[in-house]
């Protein structure tokens, strides 16, 4: 039984390890310069809006260290960020392919599903990113998934 997982490369770690822990740092730093300072309209937005928005994006960058894409004949399983967990089996897949995240030239890649019912989701870690940071072997790895979903669907309907 073919069981494969998939997390992010040791390069998009590396990134994560240094973009989150500098957005909590901004964060802190401007929480700390708004509350030294007199409170007036200006500081009293950037507190509202950049010090939340700042802690929710250092947060998620960590937490990407823990997502994962997992599949084997019979499902397809991944931990996307904020811990949310889904499990799907591939014969309520209807469609697997990569496409690209939005219509900007150097966007990345993504494998993006269609179930049955819930409509499409892109999974986490199976991302081409643009530049120094892609994954040398995303394109083997989308092409492993897609092989796999049809298989797996050409099984159940003979």
């Amino acid at each position: 039984m073919k069981h494969t997982t998939h997390r992010l490369t040791p390069a998009q770690k590396r990134r994560q390890w240094i973009s989150g822990p500098l957005f909590l740092a901004g964060s802190a730093y401007f929480l700390y310069v708004i509350l030294s300072r007199p409170m007036n309209e200006r500081t009293a937005l950037v507190g509202i809006l950049v010090v939340p928005a700042m802690a929710v994006i250092g947060t998620a960058h960590l937490l990407a260290l823990l997502t994962s894409v997992t599949f084997d004949e019979h499902e397809l399983r991944w931990t996307a960020l904020w811990g949310r967990r889904k499990r799907f089996a591939w014969s309520d897949i209807t469609n697997v392919e990569v496409v690209k995240k939005n219509e900007r030239a150097n966007s990345p890649e993504v494998v993006r599903i269609t179930h049955r019912v819930r409509g499409m989701y892109d999974l986490p870690v199976l991302i081409g990113l643009p530049g120094s940071w892609r994954d040398p072997g995303f394109e083997a790895k989308a092409a492993d998934l897609v092989t796999t979903w049809r298989a797996a669907t050409a099984a159940a309907t003979k």
